[in-house]
């Protein structure tokens, strides 16, 4: 059930100026009016706004709509003729007339208010009932906001969130969201609240590029005289929409390969089963790199390559890992025009079982000629690849052991250039991208492992341990969190706010969103951090247990500020959930790339 009572202001301030050349040159100034209107638009509805658009020559209006066109920001509604149709839509904009070779504009400011009524056993007057109460102070009734995290960013096209809350004692619910052009007050007598799809691209719309507040008022419906307030949290609406893009990971606790598209509200799908390790995705999503315990013997991983046929939409294994042709594990694939000019053709690097770096063709199995063995110093292992967007460099993990190939310690980043010249594969000498050991408030942290460049190549963001990985009983003792590099080696920074602190919540696995942004980088990785009151160890799968976690790893999503990129400060922000996946799974290896089928 849902009781709806919106009110929209729409204010207009009229202003013109002289256009040049054409139509009614002739008019000192064009006005829209009218130059004040309010309107109510119920949420999810519309209203309506007529409009008179006025020439003025020596103070002499004369009405003009008919000639002139009249538009308005998308998101805030459309024109037709000289009629609005306001959606539901808080902010500042504009109408704009048009009119021959001039045009006119007048400010228009949207307040968005709205109240529903969620869950199957909320009272149909809970909106009165908290109207009626008074606010009391009661420690053991004040309700405590789990889930968003306070301080989070979230991409604009996020699907609805669900907000939860520790319900205190309490068994009635008002939580109200605002933002500087809106208040949307929900009542509900559940432990959490999404508001329905359109309802919550509205309200995000709102609050895009500013922080949208979240406050929560509890009570008991027996004792409905008295009720109790929690301290608000907020997180920010970034103004940045990932679109086109979609993300790759291992249901481990499960052995499939999923994908999921960025926004969309269906289950993930099942890209490949019998996956023991699935670890890579080519930057078209065309191929997949993985492993797989072979005849059920996990000591002696095989790697494989699938290829995804545009012509059948099918996903083939280019190479089975049954086969048993490739001794390896993780492996990164080179973008296109780097070397080959198109998707025919790619190359991908292998972490080998000997603890070495080798080149392989992922479409036949072969290995591929080229001095790669100048990453495999003598008595070192080399592992866990990534190579930039542009081809031209590769990242990787070094340890002072060899033969380390999955498990390591004392790993550290390092980079080597690659060039093809003369028909020739090239890698240049590696360097150390990242001083080790790094002292921070957790420790000091001697393991340096999973390095992903950024979109652009100008970052790399890497796993931090203080011990080696993994411990089979407690995946978390070993500290493992994330880290931010400079591309070129000029500084590492700690992401604190995005690892939750100084707390071991097993974060691994950081891959990069490679859509464009205006104001953030977003980052995909998995950790055992509680989702709420969804994934914590009281209620977590024994299938994730039984991986070596305490908790169903999740995936989430991170925002890394592209203003605070001088590693003097953290340029990070706490995570939000990725909604749609499992909760039921441990979810790990998120890659993100484009969806299937898209070049």
């Amino acid at each position: 059930m849902r009781l709806v009572s919106i009110a929209l202001v729409v204010i207009v301030t009229a202003c013109a100026h002289h256009g040049s050349g054409g139509g009614d040159a002739s008019y000192g100034a064009i006005e829209v009016d009218p130059p004040q209107a309010t309107l109510t638009v119920a949420l999810g509805g519309t209203a309506s706004q007529d409009y008179t658009v006025y020439g003025t020559v020596d103070g002499r209006r004369t009405d003009i709509t008919s000639t002139c066109s009249l538009a308005i920001d998308p998101a805030f509604g459309t024109f037709t003729a000289n009629t609005l149709m306001a959606a539901a839509h808080g902010g500042k904009t504009a109408v704009t007339a048009t009119c021959g070779g001039q045009t006119g504009s007048a400010a228009v400011i949207v307040l968005l208010n709205g109240q529903v009524v969620l869950g199957s056993t909320t009272p149909p007057n809970a909106p009165g009932l908290f109207g009626g109460a008074t606010t009391t102070t009661d420690p053991s009734h004040t309700p405590l906001f789990q889930y968003p995290l306070d301080g989070a960013v979230s991409p604009l096209n996020l699907p609805p969130i669900e907000v939860q809350w520790a319900a205190s004692s309490d068994d009635l619910f008002h939580v109200v969201l605002s933002s500087s052009f809106q208040t949307i007050d929900i009542y509900t007598s559940d432990v959490q609240a999404t508001l329905a799809a359109a309802d919550w691209a509205s309200v995000a719309g709102t609050a895009a590029g500013e922080r949208l507040q979240f406050a929560i008022e509890g009570m008991v419906q027996a004792a409905p005289t008295m009720k109790y307030a929690s301290a608000p949290i907020a997180i920010t609406m970034s103004h940045d929409k990932i679109d086109n893009t979609a993300i790759y990971y291992w249901a481990s606790s499960q052995g499939n390969l999923m994908t999921q598209n960025f926004g969309a509200t269906n289950a993930p799908s099942v890209v490949k089963g019998s996956c023991t390790s699935c670890h890579s995705v080519s930057r078209t999503a065309t191929r997949v790199g993985y492993s797989r315990c072979v005849n059920g013997n996990c000591n002696t991983l095989y790697a494989g390559f699938l290829k995804y046929d545009l012509t059948s939409s099918q996903w083939v294994e280019a190479v089975n890992a049954d086969n048993m042709t490739i001794h390896g594990s993780y492996t990164t694939f080179s973008p296109v025009g780097n070397p080959f000019p198109s998707d025919a053709q790619a190359l991908a690097i292998v972490s080998m079982a000997d603890g070495t770096l080798a080149l392989y063709d992922p479409d036949s199995g072969m290995p591929v000629t080229s001095n790669i063995a100048v990453a495999n110093a003598s008595g070192h292992s080399s592992l866990m690849a990534d190579w930039s967007p542009d081809g031209s460099r590769v990242v990787f993990t070094q340890t002072p052991t060899a033969g380390q190939w999955i498990d390591l310690n004392g790993g550290s980043i390092m980079t080597m250039s690659y060039t093809y010249t003369g028909g020739m594969h090239v890698f240049g000498t590696p360097t150390r991208l990242v001083p080790n050991p790094i002292a921070l408030a957790g420790g000091s942290y001697t393991n340096f492992f999973f390095p992903s460049f950024s979109p652009d190549g100008t970052l790399v963001v890497f796993d931090a341990a203080r011990a080696g990985w993994r411990n089979f009983n407690n995946a978390r003792t070993a500290g493992q969190r994330l880290m931010l590099a400079d591309g070129a080696g000029a500084w590492a920074v700690d992401l604190t706010a995005l690892d939750g602190g100084t707390g071991d919540f097993d974060t691994t696995w950081a891959h990069w969103a490679p859509a464009a942004s205006s104001d953030y980088y977003w980052v995909v990785f998995s950790s055992e951090r509680d989702y709420g009151h969804e994934v914590t160890q009281a209620n977590t799968a024994a299938a994730c247990v039984a991986n070596g976690v305490k908790q169903c790893k999740q995936i989430w999503i991170g925002a890394i500020s592209k203003s605070k990129l001088n590693g003097a400060q953290d340029p990070s922000a706490p995570p939000m959930w990725l909604p749609g996946q499992s909760t039921g799974a441990d979810n790990i290896s998120p890659y993100w790339s484009v969806p299937v089928g898209i070049q």
